[in-house]
């Protein structure tokens, strides 16, 4: 399990409830820059904020997220985001940033958009009529792992793109959570011995488990 969380984290219960066994090994670390508050503070009730990722949703100041609409990438952060309050009112049908913004900008014509991101994360082209806000919300960095935990599991388990790349080619089946992570996998040369169906924690550790038998045991 390669994703930056505590050992009781979402992805690692998703697998335990799914009856695997994980081997709970983060490869990035992520370091909050900024709540964000001060460029949302901008922000009015026909304005919109972009969160692409749960821990994106964890980290913004809440009282101002509340304010605008929100725009996210998947149910899970759906969920997530509404449980705080916010007002989400557009889900991508994809999978990633770059498919939400391409949703925005056919219905967005006006006002400004806020898009707290990732130190890793490119801020998109802005169009017109629209003021792109897109603060460096936490930066990502690898974070120093155990190698040799390689020789010790059966599969790896990544759910960014970046975590594929702080892995790199191992001589192991990757999981992944989805197209652009598994996109990642593919620029290191190997196919996804798996791709979850939904972009989720859950569907991630359950298509690990319905295919675990196929798995050359360590």
């Amino acid at each position: 399990m390669t994703r930056d969380e505590p050992p009781d984290g979402p992805l690692s219960t998703a697998l335990r409830a799914a009856g695997l066994e994980v081997m709970h090994e983060p490869v990035l670390e992520r370091r909050v820059a900024t709540d964000a508050a001060d460029e949302m503070a901008a922000l009015g009730p026909d304005d919109w904020l972009v969160l692409t990722s749960p821990f994106a949703i964890d980290a913004v100041a809440a009282g101002p997220a509340r304010i605008p609409r929100v725009a996210v990438v998947g149910e899970s952060s759906r969920r997530a985001a509404e449980a705080r309050g916010f007002r989400v009112e557009m889900v991508s049908s994809g999978s990633d940033a770059k498919s939400l913004f391409a949703e925005l900008r056919q219905r967005v014509g006006s006002g400004r958009i806020c898009y707290p991101r990732s130190s890793l994360a490119a801020p998109p082209q802005s169009w017109p009529g629209v003021e792109l806000i897109s603060p460096v919300l936490y930066a990502t960095v690898r974070r120093e792992f155990d190698s040799g935990v390689i020789g010790r599991v059966d599969a790896v388990a990544v759910a960014s793109p970046s975590a594929v790349e702080a892995v790199g080619p191992v001589d192991l089946p990757f999981a992944s959570i989805g197209p652009s992570t598994s996109a990642a996998v593919r620029k290191l040369g190997r196919e996804p011995w798996l791709q979850a169906p939904q972009r989720s924690f859950d569907s991630l550790a359950r298509a690990i488990a319905a295919r675990a038998d196929e798995l050359p045991k360590t």
